[in-house]
């Protein structure tokens, strides 16, 4: 395992966890803060999390960087919430669409999971050609996903509103910016959120059409009836880390009948 002790943000550690060759993780990394805390790993299969547990079934979740998260990021919190499960991270900042269904497809051939949680993500904004076409062929292929929409500080009451007034430093307490590092652009953001709207909604058409489980993560962070639409995001599109409690209690709400309930051996190990 190779450990990094290097303080970097984000687009720097995707410099040095991602392998352009295979369009993934490279796997047996950990990255270590600043205070000599583990920040995150990658493990030997090239997922975000610890080691693989071979007494527990597996789940991955799979996505672009509203699944990456920051730290370990939010998929692990699962965890206690399913004994006997292991959920594992699938995340890719700023990975495509396409991508993401390419490493799932190849990582369901080369292992046993029980579940794929899988986040069509945000890319390429705002090209949704093909989206429903390659899902519904890895869904064909793959029937034991649960979709989840994509969630987003934006709702139609502001998308075309002038909101540079609420952005703030990334180093500001609570800190709101447009889209990571991004200007400020409000034809870019009523752009994205039409787009967003719209792949959830191939989403949802998917999801009933081929019944398969869906979890509607975009209404369970609903901001228009939020007094302050930037209460559970960093920014338009990423979560804060104080609300990944919430995005996890909705996953596994939406997902806990699916899961067989844990064997006595393996409860009491």
């Amino acid at each position: 395992m190779k450990t990094v002790h290097l303080t970097l943000n984000y687009a720097a550690c995707k410099l040095l966890y991602y392998d352009n060759e295979t369009e993934a993780m490279r796997p047996r990394l950990v990255f270590v803060g600043a205070d000599g805390s583990i920040h995150f790993e990658i493990n030997e299969v090239g997922l975000k999390g610890d080691a693989l547990d071979d007494t527990r079934k597996l789940v991955v979740v799979w996505g672009d960087s509203v699944v990456f998260s920051a730290g370990r990021g939010w998929p692990c919190l699962l965890d206690s919430l399913a004994p006997g499960y292991q959920f594992l991270n699938g995340g890719i900042e700023g990975d495509p669409f396409t991508n993401i269904l390419r490493r799932a497809r190849e990582f369901n051939q080369q292992r046993a999971v029980e579940l794929n949680l899988l986040m069509l993500g945000w890319h390429p904004l705002p090209d949704n050609r093909n989206v429903r076409s390659a899902l519904t062929d890895f869904i064909e292929k793959t029937r034991n996903t649960v979709l989840f929409t994509m969630p987003t500080a934006l709702n139609r009451r502001i998308a075309d509103q002038d909101l540079s007034s609420y952005l703030t430093s990334r180093d500001a307490e609570e800190p709101f910016t447009f889209c990571g590092d991004l200007p400020y652009s409000r034809k870019n953001q009523y752009i994205g959120f039409n787009y967003i709207m719209e792949r959830n909604d191939i989403i949802r058409e998917t999801a009933s059409q081929m019944n398969i489980r869906m979890v509607d993560l975009f209404a369970e962070f609903e901001t228009e009836k939020l007094d302050d639409f930037r209460q559970d995001f960093n920014d338009m599109i990423h979560l804060r880390a104080s609300a990944h409690p919430k995005i996890v209690r909705a996953v596994y709400e939406g997902i806990k009948d699916l899961l067989q309930p844990a064997s006595p051996s393996v409860m009491a190990a």
